[in-house]
């Protein structure tokens, strides 16, 4: 089991709940934020996203909705089989 802190630990557990959360990545967008599902309501920094890419808990794939890149985050079969639940 890859080492992971509290919060780390909430947001696969969110995840696994069965929300997502997305980033805007085209060039035109100056102050993109990570944004959730509903009912996905925490921060999150790139840091801790890197991380469970990092550890393959989650991967991306990405969209073009009316013409602007989107990553959209999810979990990989690792992410959904971790057991977060004792925390």
């Amino acid at each position: 089991m890859p080492k992971l802190n509290k919060h780390q630990q909430s947001v696969i557990r969110t995840m696994q709940a069965g929300h997502w959360f997305e980033l805007c990545a085209d060039y035109r967008v100056n102050q993109a934020g990570y944004i959730g599902s509903t009912g996905f309501d925490m921060k999150l920094n790139p840091r801790t996203v890197f991380k469970l890419y990092r550890e393959k808990l989650i991967t991306y794939r990405t969209t073009y909705p009316y013409g602007i890149k989107w990553y959209v985050f999810e979990l990989t079969p690792a992410g959904r089989a971790l057991d977060v639940s004792h925390s």
